[in-house]
């Protein structure tokens, strides 16, 4: 399949938007903390949200529907009762699917809002743990309906600044995190890899070791004109009493507290 570019264009004003997604286990939020970090060094301001907890629309009702769902499969292909986990994405049914979609629609609609918002605007920076792509790997099939709903998502949703797909071998990935069947890991890791077929601009981080991983998505982020874009909106806005730090050029992370909302 050709790839698909986005239309969709944010605001200017809005912060530098960046994404992580990936498997479960992979290492987003320990490269999320890095970063923020590291950036926070440099005297910018950073949000971190989450998909889920900050975009994804009837969150509990979406769960909880998962949940019936692998009960009604029985004990042998349920999840461990040790972890409930917040949308089953591995139960793969037609119905679900379905579903899925039209409260994905729902969340791109949400995520607009949400970037257009005022308060947003007092950052430089909003890092996303997970994003619309994740969802997308969850409905993305041979199927012509599928394929028609992910165009339209891809098209609806905001393009990031930068959008990282943190890889991760299926074994590590599960001995760090076996909430899902190894099989299901295999294939969603997959599915993520097909992904930047359709989203040339993804960025795929080779595996290895949390550092490594780590100066690989620092060499991305300077190279991307972060601090030149918060230098121009600080000069745009009427702001008083705020001096921005000097900046460094190592990407050594410390611990600082992180807004959120």
């Amino acid at each position: 399949m050709a790839p698909f570019k986005s239309n969709s264009h944010s605001p200017v004003t809005r912060p530098f938007l960046i994404t992580f997604s990936g498997i479960d286990g992979a290492g987003k939020s320990t490269q999320i903390e890095y970063l923020s970090s590291y950036l926070q060094n440099q005297g910018l301001r950073v949000l971190l949200l989450s998909f889920w907890d900050h975009v994804a629309v009837f969150s509990r009702v979406r769960g909880g529907v998962g949940q019936r769902t692998v009960e009604s499969l029985g004990a042998g292909q349920a999840t461990p009762r040790s972890f409930v986990p917040k949308n089953n994405k591995h139960i793969r049914k037609w119905y679900l699917s379905a579903a899925r979609a039209g409260f994905y629609i729902l969340d791109v609609s949400r995520l607009h809002r949400l970037l257009a918002s005022q308060q947003l605007k007092n950052f430089d920076v909003v890092i996303f743990d997970r994003y619309v792509y994740d969802q997308i790997v969850n409905i993305y099939s041979k199927s012509s309906l599928a394929r028609v709903c992910v165009k339209m998502l891809l098209k609806r949703a905001p393009a990031p600044d930068l959008a990282f797909i943190i890889d991760e071998s299926p074994a590590a990935a599960f001995a760090r995190k076996p909430e899902f069947p190894l099989e299901f890991v295999h294939r969603n890791r997959e599915d993520f890899l097909q992904l930047r077929k359709l989203v040339p601009q993804l960025i795929v981080t080779s595996p290895g070791k949390p550092e490594d991983v780590r100066n690989e998505i620092c060499r991305h982020v300077s190279r991307a004109g972060i601090f030149e874009s918060a230098t121009t909106k600080e000069k745009s806005e009427e702001t008083t009493g705020s001096t921005v730090v000097g900046r460094q050029n190592s990407c050594s992370a410390q611990n600082h507290p992180t807004a959120s909302i």
